[in-house]
This record gives structure tokens, sequence and C-alpha cells, in this order.
């Protein structure tokens, strides 16, 4: 007989079964073999869950259109001024004075080097690139990369601007020589128009290319 502080289950795992000629078997042993195929297919069951959960990619976030910052944000318009701003490239390198002024708004300015010398108003790109025409052949540019953003008012240089960098190719005339020119030109893009213009680009290598000597700087006054 079981004593009363053992649990007659527990007893009847751990003891061997006897047999009564009155109530049967006392406990039946489980089918080790139906056990070992429910383990393998639990298991499989388990392993196809975790490849599942570990190849499926994670949903996507949903689109932001427009990114918004509280300084600066990707503007409506920022396809509309990046096309303007290439378009005004496009007119340089042809010599297409209409095209140029047309890229342009009231007031225009250009800044080709930081340096107020170098500078000039749409008049004077006009005539820049007129002598460029007439000294340079197969003027290419090249888009690298572009991108239009809106500075919030309050901050320095408010309103929509496009950084463009790019590659400028171009053959000289004097010496027959092809050189190229990375560069970046920062843009202030006003109702589709080109309002000021930072030209940025490594004048040197150009001389380099050519293999002429770059000018003599000024003399400090």
């Amino acid at each position: 007989m079981v004593s009363s502080g053992v649990n007659p289950y527990f007893y009847q795992v751990l003891c061997v079964p006897r047999r009564s000629s009155l109530a049967g078997p006392l406990f039946k042993l489980p089918n080790l073999k139906n056990m070992r195929m429910q383990t393998t297919l639990l298991n499989s069951a388990l392993a196809a869950l975790l490849l599942t959960a570990c190849t499926t990619p994670p949903p996507c976030p949903p689109v932001v259109e427009h990114f918004e910052h509280p300084v600066f944000s990707i503007p409506a318009e920022a396809d509309a001024n990046i096309a303007a701003v290439e378009g005004y490239l496009n007119a340089l390198i042809t010599a297409n004075e209409p095209g140029i002024r047309a890229s342009v708004g009231a007031g225009f300015y250009a800044n080709n080097t930081w340096l107020p010398a170098d500078s000039s108003d749409v008049d004077g790109i006009v005539d820049q690139w007129m002598q460029h025409d007439s000294t340079r052949s197969d003027q290419r540019i090249k888009r690298t990369f572009a991108q239009a953003i809106q500075i919030a008012e309050g901050n320095a240089y408010p309103g929509h601007w496009v950084q463009f960098w790019g590659e400028y190719s171009a053959t000289d005339k004097a010496t027959g020589k092809p050189y190229t020119a990375l560069f970046m030109l920062d843009a202030h893009v006003k109702e589709g128009k080109l309002v000021k213009t930072y030209l940025h680009f490594d004048r040197l290598s150009v001389f380099n290319q050519l293999g002429i000597a770059p000018p003599a700087p000024a003399a400090e006054k």
C-alpha cells in the first residue's frame, strides 16, 4: 500500500508496475516511439518558426514624403528646384544667353570663389561663359548628387536652397588638352529662379591638368 506521505502518481512512475488479478495494470508505460516522434515534430516546427522570424524582414515604416525639421526641411518643390539649377548649368555650358537670363531672378548675384572680385551679376556671368565658349570645346556637366532643402525663417540664409555636386569637363582649345573639375554649386532658389549662387571647385587642379602655371597671387596692399 502506498503511504499517505507520497504522491500516488509519483510513486507509480518510479516504481516497477505490478499487475493485479483484480484491477489490471496499475500504470501503463507511455509509447516511447510515439514520444520521440512528437518531440521530433515539435523541434522541427520550432526550428521553422525561428527560421521564418530571422529571414522575414520587418515591415517598412511609412514613407515620409517631405521631411520636416525645426531648422530645415525638404520642400514640395524639391524636384523643380533641382531642375531649375540643372537648367541654369546647362545654359552656361552651351552659351545660351537667353537661357541663362531666364534661369535667374531679379537681383541675381553669383559668388564664384568667395572673393568679391570673382563675383558678378547676370551680365558678368553671361560675358564670362561666352568667353569660355570661345576658349573651350566639348563642355559637359555630369551630376553626381543634388539635394534641395528649405531653411526656416528666423535662421541664417532662409528660403529654398539646392546643393548640386557634379563634374565639369571640357577641352582647352589653346593646349588641346581635356580636363575635368569636380564642383559644388550652392544655389538660392526663389519661385523657380536662381537669385544667388556660390560656386566651389579646385581651380589649381585645372592648371595642373593643362600643364599651365597658375597666375601669381596679387600683391597684398
